[in-house]
């Protein structure tokens, strides 16, 4: 509890206050209030490649991602490393149907439910890792399954 919610629980057990009440009211709801705008951060975008059609890739340099129904655990994680929220941001944004999954203290991109991962296998706009190991590249879908 913070410094101030503290004061007005002591203020309102003393003698009371309406001041004392509006200000654990003002920090109950600071609680409670959905992530901002600020929270998002654009992480994946569509993109064609030959062969697969529409796919996600990443935005900083296009790499094909991966899911893997099955998953992934850390020894699998230095092939195929997850693709991870930046820091303080939540909400993914690129393509409909993106979410996140906790990973330690990190949040790792979902779509369709799925964790998405790149390919240590792949260079620039290759769709390498298609197949291996019980990954399938991420196909670009219209509408959310998961």
């Amino acid at each position: 509890m913070s410094w101030t919610a503290r004061a007005a629980v002591v203020a309102l057990l003393v003698g009371g206050s309406t001041v004392a009440t509006a200000g654990i009211a003002t920090a109950a709801q600071a609680q409670v209030r959905p992530a901002t705008a600020g929270k998002a951060a654009t992480v994946v975008q569509v993109a064609s490649r030959h062969g697969f059609g529409k796919i996600l890739v990443t935005v900083s340099v296009g790499m094909a991602l991966y899911e893997n129904p099955a998953g992934c655990n850390a020894g699998c994680r230095s092939i195929w490393p997850p693709l991870l929220m930046p820091k303080g941001k939540t909400m993914p944004k690129g393509a409909k149907c993106l979410g996140t999954a906790t990973l330690g203290h990190k949040l790792q991109v979902t779509y369709n439910g799925q964790r998405l991962y790149t390919f240590t296998g792949d260079t620039g706009h290759s769709v390498n890792g298609n197949g291996l190991a019980g990954f399938v590249v991420a196909k670009h879908t219209t509408s959310c399954t998961g």
